[in-house]
């Protein structure tokens, strides 16, 4: 999995091994409750665990029920009420050669609508020793919220069209600009574009469409607003955002705003003020290290400097225009690097856009460890799945995970997650080489990969273009190490440029995905043929059995199927007991 590039902190081994070292030393508490998702009156218990250099005997969490920072100091509260962690067990571990110990301890529930917020000290009853769970020289507030709410309905069963709008659409009668540099300039797309071809989307199927930011921005990706309750005049106007909305809404397709709440422009007013004047109401939504010219950023890009999400200022400016564009409408929010702000700010977001819209949808981009992905349950709806994204793309393109291997992953993912928390499932984004281009623009084992991920439990996500056979002109990944995204994110081809044959086997598909309904993300996957010899992958789901021939080479197999639903190839053919397929073919059957 190596070969291939994922955006994220922990894309190399040696990143991994960095990022392990550092949750083991030190003071460390995943946010991962038990239970996960407080319900009224239920107690939550805490883990917390000390490395072997915190020469700590004692660990406390302070605790408050109102929106104030819990204090406190050598297990006595000051701001709130304090929880003493009991030290269950003394652990080896030989990565760091050292001990460690793992200390528990029950915070009382609470009535639904709180959100708790708490600390955690670790201290030493015999010397002056005390030290907090820090970010920086921030101190760390984690945070959780006590309701019954469940997952949007329409989330699990939605399919999801992902457009970056600059790229997608122009305004009817012109054209894109054919000139300019796809990784930097804009080329023309706008939201009356998008609106005119609503028709396109739903006769294709899909039925939730996710737009990359529309916000004002510099870039023409948008990930970097300057306001949050505007739409960029490159793109329309509110009136426009308006418009694409009814209408989206008219043909049953809900609308999902990508929300960068970790950081934004360096040209938004409130950072401008904030760099002009160390005591500007705004200089406090930022984290300066040396004012007024170093300051946190994403992941070290000067023009995107970071909120301080916990500060009440940015906290109610984020959270007021999400309220916004809810109240206007919209019926989600797709949360960029949604593992930048913490645990307590999304909590709060959570509850107020659930208050303004009760059937609104959050899912994060979570690129990291299931382990954290998991512990947004309650936070949000679903995190979108790259763990499953690596092992697809390493089993379907690179052939670099054997039928048995990416089966044994496959069981296990599945069963690591709560039901209460969606995974939407894709197999290329903008972040990335597409997957047509890593199969060498292959549309057999296109068609095969579209197979498997309509067939699973998260929604499928759809990148605009690809069941038109959108690809690249050249690999993300320069020669000299540059990504150049732009690669990955060309115009969307229309009229004669598009694949009609690919279009329509997608509209297959995503038929068959509806008709399934519930079968989808209710019943096991359970493996059917494991063939590694011959490449071989077949498995039910529910009524429903799935056969991938992952080799460039016919196969027949001894497997006894009823009714033929789908094919990836008309030459695929199914007799009692027996399945032939051609070179990288599929089927979805009814047992």
């Amino acid at each position: 999995m190596n070969r291939d590039f994922i955006f994220g902190t922990l894309h190399t081994e040696a990143q991994r091994l960095a990022f392990e070292r550092d949750a083991r030393e030190g003071i460390h508490h995943d946010p991962y409750l038990s239970p996960p998702d407080p319900r009224p009156h239920q107690e939550v218990t805490l883990t917390v665990t000390l490395g072997p250099q915190v020469p700590a005997d004692r660990v406390t969490v302070y605790y408050t029920t109102e929106d104030m920072v819990p204090r406190g100091h050598r297990g006595r509260p000051q701001v709130g009420e304090a929880v003493p962690l009991t030290r269950v067990s003394v652990e080896w571990d030989t990565l760091l050669w050292g001990y460690r110990t793992v200390w528990q301890g029950r915070l009382p529930g609470q009535p639904e609508g709180t959100v708790v917020r708490y600390t955690v000290e670790a201290w030493h009853s015999a010397t002056r020793f005390s030290r907090f769970l820090q970010d920086g020289d921030r101190l760390r507030v984690f945070g959780y919220g006590v309701d019954e709410e469940p997952v949007a309905e329409w989330l699990r069963a939605a399919v999801i069209y992902q457009i970056m709008p600059d790229r997608f659409a122009p305004d009817p009668g012109t054209d894109f600009d054919r000139s300019a540099d796809p990784q930097h300039d804009i080329m023309g797309g706008t939201l009356r574009g998008i609106t005119s071809r609503l028709d396109y989307l739903a006769r294709l199927g899909i039925t939730a469409l996710w737009l990359t930011p529309i916000f004002p921005s510099p870039t023409y990706h948008r990930y970097d607003a300057t306001d949050y309750g505007a739409v960029d005049p490159r793109l329309g106007t509110l009136e426009d955002m308006d418009a694409l909305v009814a209408e989206a809404h008219r043909r049953g397709i809900r609308v999902i705003l990508d929300f960068v709440a970790n950081h934004c422009s360096d040209r938004h007013p409130a950072f401008v003020a904030a760099q002009q004047d160390p005591h500007a109401a705004t200089a406090k939504w930022f984290t300066f290290e040396e004012w007024p010219h170093r300051y946190r950023t994403f992941f070290g890009v000067r023009s995107m400097p970071q909120f301080n999400v916990d500060d009440p200022g940015a906290r109610a400016y984020l959270i007021d225009h999400a309220v916004f564009w809810l109240k206007r409408g919209v019926d989600g929010f797709r949360l960029d690097y949604a593992n930048g702000p913490s645990h307590l700010f999304w909590s709060e977001f959570r509850r107020a856009t659930r208050s303004a819209r009760q059937d609104s949808a959050l899912f994060g981009e979570v690129v990291h460890t299931p382990a954290l992905m998991r512990s947004y349950v309650g936070r949000m709806d679903g995190v979108l799945d790259f763990v499953l994204l690596q092992h697809l793309r390493a089993f379907l393109a690179y052939h670099t995970l054997p039928p048995s291997a990416f089966d044994v992953f496959l069981r296990r993912h599945v069963a690591y997650f709560p039901p209460d928390l969606v995974l939407p499932a894709f197999f290329d984004n903008h972040d990335m080489n597409r997957f047509l281009w890593i199969v060498g623009n292959d549309t057999r084992r296109l068609r095969l990969a579209a197979l498997f991920l309509f067939t699973m439990p998260g929604p499928p996500i759809l990148y605009y273009g690809t069941e038109v056979g959108l690809s690249q002109d050249a690999d993300v990944v320069q020669p000299n190490g540059w990504h150049h995204h732009g690669h990955a994110r060309l115009p969307m081809p229309w009229g004669e440029d598009q694949d009609r044959d690919l279009y329509a086997f997608f509209q297959r598909i995503i038929r068959v995905r509806r008709a399934g309904g519930a079968v989808w993300w209710t019943t096991p996957i359970t493996p059917r043929v494991v063939d590694d010899a011959r490449g071989v992958y077949a498995y039910a789901r529910g009524p429903y059995v799935v056969v991938l021939n992952t080799r460039d080479h016919g196969v027949d197999i001894p497997l006894d199927v009823g009714s033929l639903l789908l094919t990836t190839d008309d030459r695929a053919d199914v007799r009692r007991g027996h399945i032939h397929l051609p070179p990288y073919g599929g089927i979805i059957a009814v047992e």
